[in-house]
């Protein structure tokens, strides 16, 4: 791309480009690094690099056509020579890929912030507030969790509730992003993923919702982190809606109902990782959005979305604790050391409580331009509390112990939010 660049050939730069999506795509599941992504995006700006882009797409029609004919022609090739044709390929994407990276470092400006793309997950520095990096990943991804020094996206689960709709899992995917190399890998296998929580042994547990006319079943499956292999599959009926409640902890395997159904069902499962032995327990609140572990006190805590309150449950004794009001809708929270923060999905606000004693609830407002918006996700970590606002285009920084408030803003719908060592990573909706 950058050859054909210098030589004056935008318009086959462009199309050198799309060749290398395709084929990592077909051959590997997998996306263009986030270099090439910058290559490419860079040829696009300017009303030159649309005017080529316009041609290029004409003549992807024409490539696609004859790439048809030959492919149905390869059907006719022995099994083995079709391998080893793919091998080739994948071979040649690898090389072109480090060719344009090992360019991309001599040409490239030192500390040039890459450029943030829509349906992506971004990676920023907690100290300086710098996008890092930025990897493309599938349409509209949502929860995002760090894992096995891997970080996990899930897509097409955070959409608009009370539809039956939504649990069409048709096209919920989960995605495996490498931050070291920048590439994205689809999880296979049929999932249709609706929770997501980390697995102490750096492995992932994946919340499954299938529709009832599929013919199979809700369930929560554990990923292996490095070969993407099922390493564990458990059936937990869920019921309606579109997003799971699902914590590790204790030993245990937390999983809520399937939330967003109608009717609210207000239960909770322990589920054994191991042997996969299952206790269902009904809850007097709820039903529970998200479901956060305190290590520390060995609690879970869960965000009951319908009556704005959040219940703590002691695994050891059963004991429950619920404190009223503590948002308008809680749906997702974290557990930071001796405090719980819930994200408030109908107003501006994130919602402070301690975890031990009496757990009095203090709210903290976000001082953005649209007091109509809400928090979607929220994370701890990376010395912060960090809090995404998709309708307002916005990430929040929180100081823990001053409530100090930083705002980022970021382009697009920054919808999910995790930390890694010293890195805020956000899933990015177009």
């Amino acid at each position: 791309m950058e050859a054909h660049v210098a030589s004056g050939n935008r318009a086959e730069a462009l199309r050198v480009y799309e060749r290398c999506r395709r084929l990592l795509a077909e051959e590997l599941g997998a996306y263009p690094s986030p270099e090439t992504e910058s290559v490419y995006r860079g040829l696009l700006d300017g009303s030159s690099g649309r005017v080529e882009a316009a041609t290029m797409y004409k003549t992807q029609v024409a490539e696609a056509s004859a790439l048809g004919g030959l492919e149905r022609a390869d059907q006719r090739v022995p099994q083995r020579g079709r391998r080893r044709k793919r091998a080739a390929l994948a071979g040649a994407a690898l090389l072109v890929g480090g060719i344009v990276a090992a360019a991309l470092a001599l040409v490239s400006g030192a500390g040039s912030s890459p450029k943030v793309l829509p349906n992506s997950v971004v990676r920023i520095d907690a100290d300086t507030l710098k996008v890092k990096q930025v990897v493309p990943v599938g349409d509209s991804p949502d929860l995002v969790v760090a894992a096995g020094g891997f970080i996990w996206v899930e897509h097409h689960v955070l959409r608009e509730t009370l539809s039956y709709s939504l649990r069409n899992a048709g096209d919920r995917t989960l995605t495996r992003v490498d931050p070291a190399t920048g590439g994205a890998v689809v999880v296979g296998g049929g999932l249709a993923p609706c929770g997501l929580a980390a697995d102490p042994s750096g492995d992932v547990w994946v919340a499954d919702c299938y529709p009832a006319d599929t013919g199979r079943r809700d369930n929560v499956v554990r990923v292996d982190a490095r070969t993407l292999n099922f390493e564990r599959t458990w059936q937990v009926t869920g019921g309606d809606g579109f997003y799971r409640g699902l914590a590790y902890g204790g030993g245990s395997l937390w999983v809520g109902p399937i939330f967003g159904g109608v009717p609210f069902e207000s239960f909770l499962t322990r589920v054994d990782p191991r042997t996969g032995a299952r206790r269902t327990m009904l809850l007097t609140h709820g039903p529970p959005a998200g479901l956060q572990w305190s290590e520390g006190y060995g609690d879970l805590w869960m965000e009951n979305f319908r009556d704005g309150s959040l219940t703590r449950l002691h695994a050891a004794t059963g004991a429950r604790n619920t404190v009223l009001d503590a948002a308008f809708n809680p749906a997702y929270g974290v557990v930071d050391g001796d405090a719980v923060w819930v994200a408030d999905w109908s107003a501006p606000q994130v919602t402070r409580l301690s975890a031990i004693g009496r757990a009095r609830p203090r709210r903290i407002s976000l001082p953005t331009g649209n007091p109509l918006v809400g928090v979607e996700n929220i994370a701890g970590g990376a010395g912060a509390i960090w809090a995404t606002m998709p309708g307002a285009g916005e990430l929040w920084r929180i100081e823990p112990r001053t409530s100090t408030l930083t705002r980022v803003r970021l382009p697009y719908l920054p919808t999910g939010v995790a930390t890694d060592g010293n890195d805020v990573w956000v899933t990015r909706q177009r």
